[in-house]
C-alpha cells in the first residue's frame, strides 16, 4: 500500500505530557472556581482546551473569557515541562527512519500552536517536522476529520495515502473521517479511551516502520 505521509498526534503519540498539561489546567481553572468533573475530565482528550474550557464555563453559568483561560494554561504548561519531559519510545528512531524513507511527516494536534511548539522545542523534535496543524488552524477540531485533511492537503496527498498516529478516541474518529488509515498507541494516561475503531493497536511506536506501517 502506498504510503505518502504520516500524521502524528502530539500529546500521548510523541511525548507523555498529559500529566503536566491536566496539572496546568487544573491550577488555571481553580483560580477561577472551577474544578472539573470526572466526566468532564474524560471528555478533555484530543479535543481542544478552548472548547473544553468554553463547556466547563457554559456549565457552570460563568462570565469568563475561555481564550484568557488558554493563555495563562499555554503560559504556565511552558514552565511546568522545563526538563521534565522526552520523546515516548520509538518516537525518534521512527521519525528519522520516515524521513529517511523518503515518507512526509505532520504533526496534527488539538493543542494551541503555543503548546505544541513549546513541547516540540523543550524535546528538541521541533524541526523534524514539515507541517503542524495545531487546534487554531482549524474551524472544527476533532473528532471532525478537519485537521487531518488539512494536512493532506497541505502536503498534496490523498487521504488514503495517509497513516494517522492517534492515543484518543477524539482523534482515531477523526482520522478514520478523513478516510485515512489509523495506528492507535495506548497512551498510559488515555486509559478509557476507546480505540477499538482504530484500524490497529500498538503499546508503543518502539519497531514501528514503514514496512509495518504498509500492513495497516
Amino acid at each position: 500500500r502506498m504510503v505518502s505521509a504520516v500524521l502524528f498526534d502530539l500529546d500521548g503519540v510523541l511525548v507523555d505530557s498529559e500529566e503536566f498539561s491536566s496539572q496546568a489546567s487544573d491550577a488555571v481553572l481553580a483560580k477561577v472556581g472551577i474544578v472539573q468533573t470526572p466526566e468532564e475530565k474524560k471528555n478533555v482528550f484530543g479535543r481542544r482546551t478552548h472548547e473544553n474550557y468554553q463547556a466547563a464555563i457554559d456549565a457552570r453559568g460563568l462570565d469568563i473569557d475561555a481564550n484568557e483561560l488558554v493563555m495563562r494554561k499555554n503560559r504556565l504548561f511552558a514552565e511546568i515541562i522545563k526538563g521534565r519531559i522526552k520523546p515516548l519510545e520509538g518516537v525518534v528512531e521512527l521519525i528519522k527512519h520516515l524521513r529517511e524513507s523518503g515518507i512526509r511527516i505532520a504533526v496534527v494536534s488539538s493543542s494551541p500552536l503555543d503548546r505544541v511548539n513549546a513541547t516540540l522545542t523543550e524535546v528538541n523534535l521541533l524541526l523534524e517536522f514539515e507541517l503542524i496543524i495545531s487546534g487554531d488552524c482549524c474551524v472544527m477540531g476533532k473528532p471532525d476529520p478537519e485537521p487531518f485533511l488539512l494536512a493532506a492537503e497541505r502536503f498534496y496527498v490523498k487521504p488514503e495515502e495517509c497513516i494517522v498516529v492517534e492515543d484518543a478516541q477524539a482523534g482515531v474518529a477523526s482520522g478514520k473521517a478523513a478516510g485515512m488509515k489509523v495506528l492507535a498507541v495506548k497512551s498510559p494516561n488515555t486509559h478509557g479511551q476507546d480505540l477499538s475503531k482504530a484500524d490497529k493497536i500498538v503499546d508503543s511506536l518502539r519497531g514501528v516502520d514503514i514496512d509495518f506501517l504498509k500492513k495497516i
